[in-house]
């Protein structure tokens, strides 16, 4: 048996600390913190734990570009039993240990597209389809962009049989996705005419678009993208929502922005901006009480 990372190891903090026997007060903190915060993913539909392939499929890029094992655990902080469970895609991965893995970088040269013809599961792939086909780009445009047939993207779209595509299709379309999921089809000059009904088509079928999605949801089974925000308290979710919004605050995103990655309304995001900015919290209408126009100013 490997021995686990020891407590010490780690940072005050850190909530692997904690659970490692270190009771001082950063530490329950950090634990706390990370508990309301899995709380909130659960409810949200982003659960802790993934399907092990895009760990594993990350993983398998690094040794093809010449990293091994060792350097591999070294970098993500993952013990060799873990390491070798994930690449025997067995159970789940916890969402902490997929980043770690998923922060290492391939080395330079050997970066970008892989040529590999390995087959992976698909989800990942027909979910980000289908999220720019709610977005306006309908399939041709998508095969167009692609240099590939339109029926091989209505297949991919469907879902082919076993679920799997190739690790080279997989990645194209990856790359794909992250150069149009902020863009909009009719400011590249598509017909509205077809832009609007992939968008019809798509809500038909409760297909999301890319606000919904965040990158590590693609390729989690475990994942719905809808909100259900009735579990956790008021006070608790609304500090979670201004912690993501002060977050992307801090990279200079416009309103807009913000709103579109985390599925708000852009009032909301605005609102919340302005209080972080002067400190000051905006004074909120019960509901129901619409403010009633006053008769001297109709007058």
């Amino acid at each position: 048996m490997t021995t686990a990372i020891p407590a010490e190891a780690l940072e005050h903090g850190d909530p692997r600390r904690y659970r490692r026997g270190c009771t001082c007060k950063k530490c329950k903190a950090g634990a706390n913190a990370q508990n309301i915060r899995n709380r909130y993913l659960r409810q949200t539909g982003r659960g802790i734990h993934r399907a092990p392939d895009r760990a594993a499929n990350h993983v398998l890029l690094l040794r093809a570009a010449g990293l091994n094992d060792k350097a591999i655990r070294k970098q993500s902080g993952v013990c060799p039993d873990v390491l070798y469970r994930i690449m025997r895609r067995e159970g789940t991965v916890h969402v902490a240990t997929e980043k770690r893995i998923l922060a290492v970088p391939i080395p330079r040269g050997k970066a970008g597209p892989t040529e590999s013809r390995a087959y992976i599961p698909g989800l990942g792939t027909q979910r980000r389809l289908r999220a720019l086909v709610a977005a306006g780009w309908y399939s041709a445009e998508l095969a167009r962009r692609l240099g590939k047939d339109r029926e091989n993207i209505n297949q991919l779209i469907k879902g082919r049989a076993g679920g799997r595509v190739a690790m080279f299709q997989a990645d194209q379309i990856r790359d794909l996705y992250a150069e149009l999921c902020n863009e909009k089809p009719e400011e590249h000059g598509l017909p509205s005419y077809y832009t609007e009904r992939a968008r019809k088509m798509a809500a038909d079928r409760g297909w999301a678009p890319p606000p919904y999605w965040d990158e590590d949801d693609f390729d989690n089974p475990d994942f719905t993208p809808a909100l259900s925000d009735d579990e956790l308290g008021m006070h608790q979710l609304g500090a979670l929502r201004r912690a993501e919004i002060a977050h992307l605050i801090s990279f200079n995103l416009s309103h807009a922005e913000i709103a579109a990655r985390l599925g708000m309304a852009e009032g909301y995001v605005r609102d919340i901006a302005r209080e972080i900015n002067t400190g000051q919290r905006r004074i909120r209408t019960p509901e129901g009480s619409a403010a009633k126009p006053s008769m001297e100013a109709a007058a």
